[in-house]
């Protein structure tokens, strides 16, 4: 009789007759708790003792950004800015496009008095052109390229096996006239450069050669335009 008894248990659960519909007033119960239980849950209602417990840790995320901020800051105005750094960047990409392409010079002389009277006509001033052969640094041709939204006169030398460019332009105007200043190398790329001012003229000189012979070169262009 149990087995027949269980037996009838399990057809009653399988077919579904034993099923009821929960009562209205169950379902109405059960929507209210809910509705108040995300109202608790809800960052409106956060308690006072909650929000004072948490401001210790926003104040220290704030002072912890601010913190940051001033270091940041002080590294920028304690480091000296760059001294024509995209002018540089424009130095060494046309240094490397010259390089790279089929056009590296566009008078081919190791006569200063041939490369000088090429640019006539193709610029609107007389770059000063010397030839340091003796110290050796040949003269070997010139170009034109366009730096600093200018077309710019670029004379070309060797020493060795490395070429040497030197763009030469006249300064800004309104800015002071300096007979000469320091000279500055820098390194971008491995390539070395050394930038002066002379006789209202820019001088801008590039080379993968060493920075002790880059310079040496540029002593022997300032003194020969001394001439």
């Amino acid at each position: 009789m149990e087995t027949k008894s269980n037996s009838s248990l399990a057809e009653k659960l399988r077919d579904g007759s034993l099923y009821e519909r929960a009562p209205e007033s169950l379902r109405v119960q059960v929507q209210a708790r809910l509705k108040a239980e995300t109202a608790r849950k809800s960052p409106s209602s956060w308690n006072g003792s909650w929000r004072m417990a948490g401001l210790p840790f926003i104040g220290g995320g704030i002072a912890g950004v601010g913190l940051c901020s001033l270091v940041f800051m002080t590294l920028l105005w304690t480091q000296p800015p760059p001294r024509g750094g995209d002018l540089q960047q424009e130095i060494v990409a046309s240094h490397v496009r010259a390089l790279m392409s089929a056009r590296t010079m566009d008078v081919l002389s190791s006569d200063q008095h041939t490369v000088k009277p090429w640019f006539n006509g193709r610029i609107d001033y007389a770059p000063p052109v010397v030839d340091p052969k003796a110290q050796g640094f040949p003269l070997v041709g010139g170009r034109l390229d366009y730096v600093d939204h200018r077309p710019v006169a670029v004379m070309i030398y060797q020493y060795l096996k490395h070429p040497i460019d030197l763009y030469v332009y006249p300064e800004d105007r309104g800015k002071s006239a300096l007979s000469s200043t320091p000279l500055i190398t820098q390194s971008d790329d491995g390539y070395s450069l050394v930038e002066w001012h002379q006789d209202g003229m820019v001088y801008w000189a590039i080379s993968d050669a060493s920075p002790v012979y880059i310079n040496r070169f540029a002593e022997a262009i300032k003194a020969g335009t001394r001439q």
